[in-house]
């Protein structure tokens, strides 16, 4: 699997997740930092950086730590010391992706996972319309999805993550609550 590489995890970051987050991860970030993985379609991202956020649109974000980003805004979540999750805001869903983060970065080469969870077609099509994404970046349906919108390369802007997961969550609503 490609890792580019991204901004160094500073220190005191590492050691506050090093027993709380799977191994696996841990190396990602002393090697890559917020490294970005299948062409820039995952990025991975601070906790803190989304933890408050996902705590306040997602029912199980008070057992959920925020660890990648999508290309769409969904956000990957580690959940109960195990499960690797996905918060799917623009679709208002939720799913379980693997039981294991190791499981979860094997699958990453599996087509037929890639197909049923991920758009990377949707994806590549984006990125050559508007080009690549910052890490505070996604695409963004508009109109959102859950408003009439519908799921067009057409309708596709770039978007700040946060602010589009704040809206989709005053608009349209907040996952499983």
């Amino acid at each position: 699997m490609l890792i580019e590489k991204g901004q160094d995890i500073k220190q005191e970051l590492l050691h506050r997740y090093k027993t709380i987050l799977p191994d696996e991860l841990i190396k990602i970030w002393e090697d890559n930092g917020l490294a970005r993985l299948m062409g820039g379609y995952l990025k991975v991202v601070n906790p803190e950086d989304y933890q408050e956020l996902l705590k306040e649109t997602y029912f199980r974000g008070n057992i959920s730590i925020p660890i990648l980003v999508t290309a769409f805004g969904d956000i990957v979540t580690f959940e109960e010391d195990q499960y690797i999750g996905m918060v799917k805001y623009k679709n208002g869903n939720f799913v379980m992706l693997a039981k294991n983060f190791k499981r979860f970065i094997q699958n990453l080469g599996d087509d037929y996972f890639l197909e049923k969870y991920f758009q990377i077609p949707q994806y590549i099509e984006a990125v050559n319309k508007l080009g690549k994404l910052e890490q505070d970046e996604c695409f963004g349906y508009v109109p959102l999805l859950g408003l009439g919108g519908s799921e067009k390369i057409q309708n596709l802007k770039k978007v700040k993550i946060r602010e589009y997961i704040e809206l989709i969550s005053q608009l349209v609503g907040k996952i499983g609550m």
